[in-house]
């Protein structure tokens, strides 16, 4: 029994052993396994910089004054003494009405009052005589009476002659119209020859003040607080920029509406503008800055480190040469950069490009 069995043994030793050696084989000829590639990534250091609080909206640039140039006379026009679109001076005259009647107006008044003044030397004669005949008791009290009465008379006479060629004067004057403000014309709507009508519906011409101008813009009322406060610590800049063109305009806050629009939910303010290259014209829309205030010192990264989650902000910050994921508070972004509240180490560097191959711990390798 024992010589049956023992061929057996041995045949099941030289199997298993024969297994042993092919699996041991097949291990040594297998590859190890590689280590995980390194992920090329582009990194920044945090910095710190002073950095201003800016709001910025689209606003439209209004005149700093406009005025509609209109006849205080029925008339007509003699003369027009500028073009469409000049630019004038205040004082500048600009349209010259019929003025024949006026004058003629005028010397009969003068001519009134010549009559009346020596109607009333006379009248002053006549009451020193009666004066003197009633002390010596030949005239009467009455005479005496009339007399006074025709001096005084006499006198108011003279005046109204006078107030009515005051007035004639003032009504020349307004033959001749002049520009009450520096700035530039517009179309002009009326030519020589020409009825005009004292204060007619439509204007002769209007005039814009466009040196100083004014951008107007609707703000959300959640920057009220922040503008009310920036403007009562002092100016306020302001600058504004045309799209397609480099042209910075700068200025300052001016004003700050006393209400606010229940309807949209905004207020209006206005920064001025001194416009001395004209770059800026009413009707046009430009984007408006307002510098409230700036901020000194504080922590900041470019803008496209920043990378956003359900559970909050966060970057890939590089430590050893891997990248870890740290959670940030950003304060606000503006011009390219994020302000970071609370997060990160001064010696901190981020990642601003790769970030979308990487998870916490991945291995990197910086261009």
């Amino acid at each position: 029994m024992t010589r049956k069995i023992l061929p057996f043994i041995v045949l099941t030793l030289i199997l298993v052993s024969g297994v042993w050696l092919a699996t041991t084989a097949s291990a040594k000829d297998e590859p190890a396994p590689k280590a995980p590639a390194a992920v090329p990534v582009k990194i920044v250091p945090v910095a710190r910089r002073d950095m201003p609080v800016t709001i910025r909206a689209v606003g439209t640039v209004t005149p700093f004054q406009t005025v509609a140039i209109k006849s205080r006379l029925d008339s007509q026009i003699m003369q027009v003494k500028f073009q469409d679109g000049d630019a004038v001076k205040k004082g500048d005259t600009l349209f010259v009405l019929d003025d024949r009647v006026l004058k003629s107006q005028l010397t009969q008044a003068q001519a009134n009052l010549q009559r009346d003044k020596a109607q009333l030397q006379n009248a002053k004669q006549q009451n020193e005589r009666t004066q003197k005949l009633a002390q010596q008791g030949y005239a009467t009290g009455t005479t005496s009476d009339e007399t006074k009465a025709a001096v005084e008379s006499g006198i108011a006479t003279v005046a109204a002659d006078q107030a009515a060629i005051d007035n004639i004067r003032v009504q020349l004057g307004y033959t001749n119209i002049t520009a009450p403000i520096d700035g530039r014309t517009g179309t002009i709507n009326v030519t020589v020859g020409n009825n005009v009508k004292a204060n007619d519906t439509t204007a002769l011409v209007t005039i814009n003040q466009i040196k100083p101008i004014l951008v107007q813009v609707a703000l959300p009322q959640s920057n009220f607080d922040a503008v009310r406060l920036a403007m009562a610590q002092g100016d306020v800049p302001a600058s504004a920029k045309r799209d397609g063109s480099d042209a910075i305009s700068a200025g300052k806050l001016q004003y700050l509406d006393n209400a606010i629009d229940q309807g949209t939910g905004t207020f209006v303010t206005r920064a001025a503008f001194p416009n001395v290259d004209e770059s800026l014209w009413p009707g046009m829309l430009v984007n408006l800055s307002i510098t409230l205030k700036e901020d000194k010192g504080v922590q900041v990264v470019p803008d496209v480190a920043i990378q956003h989650s359900p559970t909050g902000d966060f970057v890939f910050a590089i430590i050893g040469g891997k990248s870890v994921k740290k959670p940030v508070a950003v304060a606000r972004m503006q011009d390219g950069f994020a302000v970071i509240a609370k997060g990160l180490e001064d010696t901190d560097q981020v990642v601003t490009d790769g970030q979308m191959s990487l998870k916490d711990g991945s291995v990197v390798s910086t261009q």
